[in-house]
């Protein structure tokens, strides 16, 4: 019989006539504190550790990133991002679309940084979107725009106004 069973049912009273007072005394007064505890799980050195997950700030099997760098790992044109990730990728869009979303994985091992999406329509700015990059391989952020039909063109650039990256496409009717 587990505890938690036990501890109910002498809170209920349906063990009461196994137990005294004195039992259900002992119960909440130690057992409680007891499971009311944090777990901890065992790592594979033996020594415990936390049941609460921190992410590494790095993913151990990405490249090296001792160099002080910003640059695009992935930059992709979807039909939607949903929890930071893209949702079927595209290379077009018809005007069926209501927007076209740009999502973009960057890798920066120097401290956090802007970066500019710069939407052009038919060789024109149309928008420009800044985006925060902290430290991170794989630190993912995105933009969306309304859509007309015609030839689109979407950037990344840096502070210094070059570009890291950049998608073009057509948006038919």
């Amino acid at each position: 019989m587990s505890l938690l069973k036990l501890f109910y049912g002498l809170c209920t009273g349906r063990y009461f006539f196994f137990f005294n007072n004195s039992i259900l005394f002992l119960a909440i007064c130690i057992i409680l504190p007891i499971l009311g505890q944090p777990r901890m799980l065992q790592a594979s050195s033996g020594e415990p550790r936390s049941s609460i997950h921190i992410p590494a700030r790095f993913d151990e099997d990405d490249e090296d990133i001792t160099n002080d760098t910003l640059y695009v790992k992935e930059f992709v044109l979807a039909l939607d991002v949903v929890e930071r990730e893209p949702v079927e990728i595209v290379e077009s869009y018809s005007m069926s679309n209501a927007r076209a979303w740009c999502f973009a994985r960057i890798h920066n091992s120097s401290e956090m940084q802007d970066i500019f999406f710069e939407w052009y329509y038919e060789d024109d700015l149309y928008f420009k979107m800044n985006s925060k990059i902290g430290i991170s391989a794989n630190w993912r952020t995105y933009s969306s725009v309304g859509l007309q039909p015609g030839f689109w063109q979407v950037r990344i650039t840096n502070n210094n106004n070059e570009v890291l990256d950049e998608i073009e496409f057509r948006v038919s009717e």
